[in-house]
């Protein structure tokens, strides 16, 4: 085979894997369908500029198991715990897909995936609200490249809709993150107080 054919072959090849990093997240891995998809613009870390564009993409929603097997261990202060229970459930509840970075290089440009290993939506009086949790930092408004780091944490991402369908997400660790069994919730603790790293999150076709 001469190398004009090879290329013929591997171009839509490499098409269809770029297609998959940076546009639509229709179907999961293995064909699972996206139940929520959500787009977002990222406020950065130092101050109020856009960060870029993110997309949360869930495929399922995790169970009142699943939420009382990460939800207690983090009321006991017991992070590993809560870690070792979401790693070690059915894999993946969904993906955020974090901005590129700009001037390094086709590869760096395209967005970056983050696995979710938690998922819930749940309504208040104030309005429907959703939260998602990774066993990695999500780096969300962080400088791009670091961003794109591997840094194993307990991060959880707290979003609150306003009666437009808009919400705002705010981002906390282990230590400000609250189960509250009664209403069968992870909640970002002193919400208010936090600022703001995700904002104009709404439900998205992308």
């Amino acid at each position: 085979m001469n190398s004009m054919s090879l290329r013929t072959i591997l171009a839509p090849v490499a098409g269809a894997v770029m297609y998959l990093l940076v546009g639509p997240w229709p179907m999961a891995a293995g064909g699972t369908p996206v139940i929520e998809q959500l787009g977002a613009r990222a406020v950065a870390v130092s101050g109020t500029e856009d960060a870029g564009r993110v997309g949360i993409y869930i495929e399922r929603w995790s169970t009142d198991e699943e939420l009382e097997s990460v939800g207690v261990p983090l009321m006991r202060g017991d992070v590993e715990k809560a870690l070792e229970a979401m790693r070690q459930r059915r894999g993946r509840v969904g993906v955020v897909l974090m901005p590129g970075v700009q001037g390094r290089g086709a590869r760096t440009r395209t967005r970056t995936p983050k696995n979710l290993l938690f998922a819930r939506e749940f309504s208040t009086p104030e309005g429907r609200r959703v939260v998602v949790a990774s066993d990695e930092r999500l780096g969300l408004g962080e400088s791009q490249l670091d961003a794109r780091k591997e840094v194993y944490e307990f991060n959880v991402v707290g979003i609150r809709f306003g009666p437009d369908g808009t919400g705002i997400g705010k981002v906390a660790t282990a230590p400000d993150v609250v189960y509250d069994p009664a209403t069968r919730s992870l909640q970002v603790k002193e919400y208010a107080a936090k600022p703001a790293r995700l904002v104009a999150v709404k439900p998205d076709t992308f």
